[in-house]
This record gives C-alpha cells, structure tokens and sequence, in this order.
C-alpha cells in the first residue's frame, strides 16, 4: 500500500474520524488527492463513510438483514400486481440484533406509497388475516398480538432511507432507528428500550448520523434522535 493510505489508515485507527479537511491539514495533502485517496479506501472496504466526507475504520459491522420466505411471498405478490407502486417489506426479526430485552415480533411490515396504502391494505385482507392499516398506538395495544402472524400496511415516508436484498427494498438500520421513535407501531419499544436499542446499534454496526438526521427531521422527530444519538455515543 502507498504511503498516503497508510498514513490515512493509521491516523484513522488513532482516532476514529478522518475526512478530506483533516488530511489537508494534518498531512498537507491537496484536497483532490485526500478525497480520492478516501474514495479508494472505502471502495476497498479498509473505511466506511458515515457522513458527508467523514469516514471511519471499518471495525463495527455493516447492519444486514434477510428477508423470510412469506416476506418474499408478499413481495412478489405486490410488485406482479402493483409494478409501478413502492414497497418497503420486512418483519419483526430485523429488530432482533438492536434489541436489548428480545421481544416475539412476528409482523411483517408493508410500506408503499402513500396513495395506495388502502388499495393494498384492501389486496392484503383479501388473501390473509390481521392485516392492519396503520394502527394507532391504543389500537396495537387492544387488538394486536405481535406474537402472532400479522401485517402491518403504512405510508412509506418518501426519500426512506433503505437498502436492496434480493431486489427486496427493506430499511437501513438509520431508517428502523428513527421509525421505532416515530411510528405508532413501534410504541412497544419506547422509553428505556429506546437507549437499549440505540446504544446496541452504535456499539454494533457501522452508522450514517447524517443520513439518520436527515430522515429524522423529514418525519418531524430530529432533536429526539440527535438526544438518543447524543446519548447513545
């Protein structure tokens, strides 16, 4: 490896952040040979960018999740009936690797666009039972039983931040975090399970604060994250 990417990834391992600014600076690189220095680093998976030019040594792990088959099932079911209408589908076990106290949750949750939630709520009920659409707070607590298979049908808030498997879009853990905050689905896992989860996540995997800030503030709830974040680092 050249000198300057070793002199990058020693002065990252030393002290966690490192951007183009600092490079500069610190190494007196130019800005352009900084930045493409970094690009390459991250292309190679030595660093992860975690914010605008910011990157760090890639030590914690990248957040994954693997949909289930009856996911997959509704997913091929929705895109072959509706192929011009988004969907985010995942279930309740994507929660399990930031959960502190492990809770059953066996929904699968079904996003789309939010002009044609009640066209698929309304294909969903007609093949299975529970399926909700957007469930108030008191509502999950009267008549939902996450230790049951449900689904849950909701508005997928536009610019979501998520990820593909298997063509399957599903949400980056930036995008769970802030929904466990916000959506009255979620309300389960409010209170002390929020710092739980939000200092299992930082101390586990890889994440994008900017990216994070960014949806929180789309959904309304960014100086709650930026606590929880405060909080949790």
């Amino acid at each position: 490896m050249n000198t300057g990417k070793t002199q990058i990834l020693e002065y990252a391992h030393a002290n966690r952040l490192v951007s183009a600014d600092l490079l500069t600076t610190i190494f007196g690189m130019k800005p352009i040979t900084a930045r493409q220095y970094l690009s390459s680093l991250a292309k190679d998976n030595e660093l992860v960018r975690v914010g605008h030019g910011v990157y760090v040594i890639t030590q914690k792990q990248q957040f994954a999740y693997s949909p289930s088959d009856f996911v997959r099932k509704i997913h091929t079911e929705l895109a072959n009936e509706l192929p011009f209408t988004d969907f985010c589908i995942y279930d309740g076990s994507i929660l399990a690797p930031i959960q502190h106290h492990l809770s059953t949750n066996r929904a699968v949750y079904v996003e789309t666009n939010r002009d044609a939630v009640d066209s698929v709520f309304a294909r969903l009920r007609e093949q299975y039972k529970n399926v909700y659409k957007q469930p108030s707070v008191a509502f999950m607590s009267d008549y939902v039983d996450l230790r049951e298979e449900c689904i849950i049908v909701k508005a997928l808030v536009t610019e979501s931040p998520v990820m593909k498997v298997d063509g399957i879009k599903v949400p980056s853990l930036e995008k769970l975090l802030v929904d466990t905050q916000k959506d009255a689905d979620f309300d389960y896992l409010r209170g002390s399970e929020s710092f739980n989860m939000f200092q299992q996540a930082f101390d586990l995997f890889v994440i994008n604060t900017g990216k994070m800030m960014r949806y929180a503030k789309r959904r309304g709830i960014d100086k709650e994250i930026e606590k929880l974040i405060s909080q949790a680092r």
